[in-house]
């Protein structure tokens, strides 16, 4: 929630170093606004994520944070590509030291801002540092196309333009094409599969084999198939705790959602039906 207040302010001095940059103009304030609407369904999913009722949602919840995610790509996309239409119509450069200052203090913040998303590592944050990113690139290009536009050559600042944002566009909808892999059953990456055989075959001596491990994704994180293989002979009480503890072991891994294992007595093949 500090970071959306936090982007809330830094979106207001963005916006008011861009008026008095380029005059009023509606792409701009559209630009700020889908901002803005981005940080708050990141917020809305979050808050959906931790309170809605899970006896009417038991699963699923945490693919909120990439259906925000997915949905915020796709909007500032179209936001920037309007934003490029904007450009082309406008040949208006004017650079001068409160334009300046205003921009500078903006991106110092946004610079703070953008370390903490990335450190924090979320879908959500990512988009949040992605944003960020691309506000600092648009305030610089912005800045220097004008002050070149103003004193130098007058299409310089919507040729800068138009190449920041046709930039800006395609990495957001880069991002959109990245998240839908994710939801709708991708493999996880070879790193996370070999880390839960390793685990699964050093787990309890009486797993005599793996039939089937299948890591892979519906979400931001993965769930993973297991199937063991134990002795025929093997006492029900003590099949039953190997597959609930190495459940357990394996749901605790911070890539991993849900975790299923199943005890078998042979290796036929029959996860497959």
């Amino acid at each position: 929630l500090g970071i959306l207040w936090a982007n809330v302010a830094t979106k207001t001095i963005w916006l008011r170093s861009l008026v008095l940059l380029l005059e009023p103009k509606l792409s701009t304030f559209i630009d700020s606004l889908v901002d803005t609407t981005s940080g708050l369904l990141i917020m809305l999913s979050t808050w959906a994520i931790k309170n809605t009722d899970t006896f009417k949602y038991p699963r699923g919840r945490a693919r909120l944070e990439l259906v925000a995610a997915l949905m915020c790509s796709t909007i500032m996309g179209v936001a920037n590509i309007m934003m490029i239409i904007q450009s082309v119509e406008s040949v208006d450069p004017s650079a001068n030291l409160p334009t300046i200052s205003l921009i500078v203090g903006g991106c110092l913040a946004k610079i703070i801002l953008l370390t903490v998303c990335y450190r924090h590592g979320t879908p959500s944050s990512r988009i949040l540092a992605l944003d960020q990113r691309n506000d600092i690139l648009t305030s610089v290009v912005a800045l220097s196309c004008a002050f070149i536009g103003d004193y130098y050559w007058v299409y310089a600042d919507p040729i800068g333009a138009i190449c920041v944002c046709t930039f800006i566009a395609i990495s957001w909808f880069h991002n959109a094409l990245n998240h839908i892999p994710m939801m709708v059953g991708r493999r996880a990456q070879q790193e996370y599969l070999s880390r839960i055989m390793r685990i699964c075959i050093k787990h309890d001596s009486h797993i005599k084999c793996l039939d089937h491990v299948m890591v892979y994704h519906t979400g931001a994180e993965a769930i993973v198939e297991v199937h063991i293989v134990l002795d025929e002979h093997l006492p029900l009480r003590i099949a039953h705790d190997i597959i609930e503890s190495l459940t357990k072991t394996l749901t605790m891994l911070p890539f991993v959602e849900r975790a299923f294992v199943h005890g078998d007595y042979r290796c036929d093949g029959d996860w497959q039906i």
